[in-house]
């Protein structure tokens, strides 16, 4: 057949290597090199554009010095007919085949019925109103989700702000 065919499985192979290997470096220095930044002049081109919730569960759009150490969510669930408030700190997140958000993978959960609500001029202590949940990971289908709040927390090391502040 052919008087050469460590070659042509040379060839072959490196086709494999090179097709598997190539989208990941791409992807990877894109991530790195934050080129798909709204602020890069290259993300009209590499902006993931079908996945908004990248950017904004990831924390992607900070500056690298401003990334948030700790994102939390908010969010209310029905339960029973009865609005219940989740909140926790993001460990991860998964979209399912077509790109939307299916779950949120939440840890540190606290909740608190929304009927048990503070009354405007009743002040209560905020401890009294949350329930913690018990477990590491608290599960949350965004499809059960009627709204979701993200914060992005910075935390600041306790030297460093005795250090910044003025004399």
């Amino acid at each position: 057949m052919s008087s050469q065919p460590g070659s042509i499985a040379t060839y072959f192979l490196s086709l494999v290597a090179l097709a598997y290997i190539g989208p990941r470096a791409l992807r990877w220095a894109i991530v790195h090199f934050r080129w798909d930044r709204v602020s890069s002049p290259l993300s009209g081109w590499l902006r993931f554009s079908k996945a908004p919730w990248y950017y904004l569960l990831s924390g992607a759009e900070f500056a690298k010095d401003d990334q948030p150490d700790l994102i939390s969510i908010s969010a209310i669930v029905n339960v029973g007919g009865q609005p219940v408030l989740y909140s926790g700190v993001l460990e991860d997140y998964f979209f399912d085949e077509d790109g939307q958000l299916n779950r949120l993978i939440l840890s540190e959960v606290v909740r608190r019925p929304l009927d048990k609500d503070k009354a405007p001029a009743e002040p209560r202590a905020s401890e009294d109103r949350f329930y913690p949940i018990d477990g590491d990971y608290f599960v949350l289908r965004y499809s059960e989700a009627v709204t979701l709040n993200v914060e992005y927390i910075k935390l600041t090391d306790e030297a460093t702000a005795v250090s910044l502040q003025p004399e």
